[in-house]
């Protein structure tokens, strides 16, 4: 803030960030939501099958990821966060993480979110726990085709940047892949917790 701010009171502006840190469990990857990130992660996904002698599923697969990436950059994505090693015992989490900008169409950043979130149950606001908050809302999708029998519940998560009257900010989605509420029981609840752990340790970065 300059002297002629502080003289007639102007508010400082806070900094606008230039990242962010989010902890993920050690057994999952970061990837660039760019032909880079997705081939980093096609490769590893090649040695894994060849690895067990299951090859012929790398082109299910491959199919698959191709597709989540449209899907990525149609959205804006920023980086996907995913299990990469799965337990020998347990299998993978069944679970990822999109982080995307969030850039607001009018209004206050708060009646943005309301206005596009689109979601019957509400959306809940949270206490960041640094000043700021976070609007989160769950939604289930069916998928179609091939994955007629699969539901995915997608928990998204928006942070506004700091600020009085933000415009901007980030949404970070988790998506759990389940056969049914009833069906998943408990484990789709610890993964839903699982999610609101991972999205608790978001912070800004500015350096």
């Amino acid at each position: 803030m300059s002297l002629r701010d502080e003289l007639i009171g102007a508010k400082p502006v806070a900094p606008e960030p230039r990242g962010y840190t989010l902890l993920v469990p050690p057994d999952w990857g970061r990837f660039g939501a760019d032909n880079a990130g997705r081939d980093e992660l096609l490769a590893l996904l090649r040695a894994r099958f060849q690895a067990v002698g299951r090859p012929d599923l790398y082109g299910q697969m491959h199919a698959s990821v191709t597709q989540q990436w449209q899907r990525m950059r149609q959205r804006g994505g920023l980086e996907l966060f995913m299990p990469v090693q799965p337990h020998a015992a347990e299998g993978s989490t069944p679970m990822s993480i999109l982080t995307a900008p969030w850039i607001t169409q009018g209004g206050s950043f708060a009646d943005d979110v309301a206005q596009r979130a689109h979601v019957a149950n509400g959306i809940e606001t949270l206490d960041s726990g640094d000043g700021s908050v976070v609007f989160r809302w769950e939604s289930e999708r069916r998928g179609s085709d091939d994955f007629a029998g699969v539901i995915t519940r997608e928990i998204s998560y928006v942070r506004p940047f700091p600020g009085e009257d933000p415009r901007r900010g980030i949404l970070i989605m988790a998506s759990i892949v389940h056969p049914g509420e009833e069906e998943a029981g408990a484990a789709l609840t610890a993964f839903t917790a699982l999610a609101d752990s991972i999205v608790s340790t978001f912070v800004w970065r500015y350096a």
